[in-house]
């Protein structure tokens, strides 16, 4: 926690922090700070020797987030439509 507190600022830059968007009601700045959440209890980060290993499994962890966040918000876009509900309603019947 200490790595990341010192390199707090550089570590949203380095995360292309932006300002605006929301993916399932979530900001950029919940996912850095879920990020930071998720290493602060990740093991593999604790047994990282040097400050730039962290910054670096970071980043990608701060990825993973980002792109799960993502796909979860398209999830929640797909609706399924009357019409659609219906012919699979009837292709069953037959």
């Amino acid at each position: 926690m200490t790595v990341i507190a010192k390199n707090y600022d550089h570590l949203k830059q380095l995360c292309s922090y932006r300002g605006h968007g929301l993916f399932c009601s979530k900001s950029h700045e919940d996912l850095f700070h879920d990020a930071i959440l998720f290493i602060s209890q990740d093991d593999k980060a604790s047994s990282l020797s040097t400050d730039k290993e962290l910054i670096d499994y970071f980043c990608y962890r701060f990825r993973m987030i980002e792109y799960q966040a993502i796909n979860d918000n398209k999830l929640l876009k797909e609706i399924p439509y009357a019409d659609y509900l219906q012919a699979s309603k009837t292709t069953e019947e037959e």
